[in-house]
């Protein structure tokens, strides 16, 4: 208790709320679940420690991008190639869509600065249109890039009081790491859909029915259509507008278990189009004025809930503990 008062006299108020959440955590830990129970209790077990409703899209919007070198930066400098973080291939025509580890990105370490690296690491694929985002041009793809170097950035300060009290053996970490069944894994897939389909879940026909005809002659993933961004997604899905705002408005999720991501793409698009459906909009203003800027500022400033960071905190240390 001398060492909670300490971080209750030394921390911000949001640093006492991680610590007031995982002080409750660790109660329910002495009290002792076995691993079934845990399983099966998992919701109750993640509210009580204070994740927040909207744990699974935040954290797959936090992680989708990561690499191994963002994860010995922010969070845990020991981090391999074997990091267990899943993240969106950025090869968006590759036939896997999720990779099981945050791979090595090769930032250019004779620049000093972290921005300067990811600065670098943007523009050496500025000229393959189906890397990373589809139909953005340099600097929206740099300020998605910043964006996320920002909530790592935010989530590190958080991260630092996690690993000093929780447990990697604690059941918020048994229910935390089971992306499978919290939907962080599903979460990610959807991501990746929308990522490289922009406009999949939209609900246009006309646009659906393009990708459904393109890829069926393909058999590979295709160019989302001009005038159709990764950033009129990244808007609906996590600005003002939200997926999680919504579905924790209308206290549902997606109906995920109506679909099998382990299909290829061909197979999945009509899937994912119609029962994943969720009105979003593709179209969104270019970032090429100071005045549109305006608007993406806005975007960015809005895109993470503050929960998200202590959700985030506690499933990078409970992943990489595991």
């Amino acid at each position: 208790f001398k060492t909670l008062q300490h971080y209750f006299i030394q921390s911000n108020l949001r640093t006492m709320k991680v610590i007031i959440c995982l002080f409750v955590c660790l109660l329910s830990v002495a009290h002792g679940r076995a691993a079934g129970e845990r399983l099966d209790q998992c919701p109750v077990i993640m509210g009580e420690a204070g994740i927040s409703p909207s744990f699974a899209p935040m954290v797959a919007h936090a992680i989708h991008s990561l690499t191994v070198e963002d994860i010995q930066y922010y969070f845990d400098e020991t981090a391999t190639e074997d990091n267990g973080i899943p993240t969106v291939n950025m090869d968006l025509t590759a036939e896997q869509r999720i990779l099981p580890n945050a791979p090595l990105a090769h930032y250019d370490t004779e620049f000093s600065s972290v921005a300067l690296r990811t600065f670098d690491f943007v523009l050496r694929h500025m000229n393959q249109a189906r890397w990373g985002t589809s139909n953005s041009h340099t600097l929206e793809q740099v300020t998605h890039a910043l964006h996320m170097a920002d909530i790592w950035e935010h989530t590190g300060e958080q991260y630092r009081v996690v690993e000093r009290l929780l447990a990697p053996a604690s059941d918020i970490c048994t229910c935390v790491t089971d992306i499978e069944e919290n939907d962080v894994l599903n979460y990610l897939n959807l991501f990746s859909f929308k990522i490289r389909y922009p406009g999949i879940t939209s609900g246009n026909k006309t646009l659906t029915d393009r990708y459904f005809d393109s890829v069926t002659r393909s058999k590979r993933a295709v160019a989302a259509p001009a005038g159709f961004t990764w950033g009129a997604d990244y808007s609906a899905h996590y600005g003002e507008k939200g997926a999680e705002d919504i579905y924790k408005r209308a206290g549902m999720r997606p109906d995920f278990d109506a679909v099998d991501f382990d299909l290829s793409d061909a197979e999945l698009l009509p899937i994912v189009a119609s029962t994943l459906q969720d009105g979003d909009d593709p179209s969104m203003k270019p970032l090429d004025s100071a005045e549109s800027w305006e608007d993406w500022k806005e975007m960015v400033k809005t895109a993470f809930e503050e929960t998200g960071y202590y959700d985030l905190a506690v499933f990078m240390f409970c992943m990489l503990n595991n």
